[in-house]
């Protein structure tokens, strides 16, 4: 199993500034359990009420995101337009 991403760099840098931020990952994680422990009776009733529809895998789709979430990990975003303007977004 992969472990999820513990920190993001976001840095830019144009002219006028340079933003380089570190944000640490791992403290969101209690939110979101938290936030999936609680919405989880509300999607399972959403399920259940459009399974005679067919939609009910796409509302139940939670593994998914998290599986996405986990494949971040080593994901490196370098946008430049020129050597003056430039973003940086690494998740490690």
């Amino acid at each position: 199993m992969n472990r999820p991403p513990m920190t993001m760099r976001i840095r830019i840098k144009n002219n006028k500034t340079k933003i380089n931020l570190w944000l640490p990952l791992f403290l969101i994680f209690p939110f979101m359990a938290i936030f999936l422990l609680v919405l989880a009776p509300l999607a399972l009733l959403t399920a259940i009420i459009l399974l005679p529809f067919g939609y009910a895998r796409s509302v139940l789709c939670a593994p998914a995101i998290l599986g996405i979430f986990h494949a971040m990990q080593g994901l490196e975003v370098d946008v430049a337009q020129n050597d003056k303007e430039s973003v940086l977004i690494t998740v490690k």
